[in-house]
């Protein structure tokens, strides 16, 4: 975490993020589990809001955190096990116990394999579309992409238990109800967004036991909070 000089005292947490998006919305989610207050800022609202938030974090993406002391950190992993370290004697993120650390952790990485995988080929590298290598390029990528989501509807189905890991709600849990709101919701933001059209048009596939997973957690006012 870096430490950037700020015009002013910060006295509040702030976190710059899209509403949307679901590195945001799962990193408010581990703010909510420590029961950590702060202050959100909507870059997609505020051009004055993305440009600030560029300024402070190199990685220029959202989520990005500025702690009350004014130190900085971006990327919604980093700051998840930064969280845990900083505030230890709030309820963890990421499970110690080795059975549930192993579940926690596989799980989170097929997470992030399949949202990065869509994002970056339907947004990022969409331009490139129209080159002859795209098909095969996009097989590969959303076949990776694809057993990622049917390997998450593999471990969910088999679960006797709502959470992830046996010692409760953790950062998987977190990544995943984010993840499938996203993908779920995308055909019906299509219309209106052609980035997000891009993304819905490549051809993966929710697996149903994704969504009734998500099912048992919808209730949550964490989850009801993020809108």
């Amino acid at each position: 975490m870096s430490r950037r000089p700020s015009r002013r005292s910060l006295t509040m947490r702030i976190l710059f993020h899209i509403q949307t998006s679901p590195f945001a919305r799962r990193t408010r989610l581990a703010l909510a589990h420590k029961g950590l207050t702060f202050e959100l800022r909507n870059v997609r609202a505020h051009p004055e809001f993305l440009e600030e938030s560029r300024r402070l974090s190199p990685l220029k993406t959202t989520p990005v955190l500025v702690e009350e002391d004014g130190r900085v950190l971006g990327d919604s992993t980093a700051i998840s096990h930064y969280l845990d370290r900083a505030y230890p004697s709030a309820p963890r993120l990421w499970p110690s116990e080795p059975d549930d650390a192993l579940a926690v952790f596989e799980l989170a990485s097929l997470v992030d394999l399949a949202l990065n995988t869509i994002a970056d080929l339907g947004a990022r590298y969409y331009a490139l579309h129209s080159s002859e290598a795209w098909n095969d390029v996009k097989t590969e990528a959303m076949e990776r992409a694809q057993r990622a989501l049917d390997a998450l509807g593999q471990r969910v189905s088999v679960l006797s238990r709502p959470t992830i890991a046996r010692s409760g709600w953790s950062a998987a849990d977190m990544w995943l109800v984010t993840a499938e709101h996203w993908l779920a919701t995308m055909p019906e933001r299509a219309p209106k967004f052609p980035v997000i059209a891009q993304l819905a048009s490549l051809g993966w596939r929710l697996p149903p036991e994704l969504s009734r997973w998500a099912d048992q957690h919808r209730n949550r006012p964490d989850v009801i909070a993020l809108g």
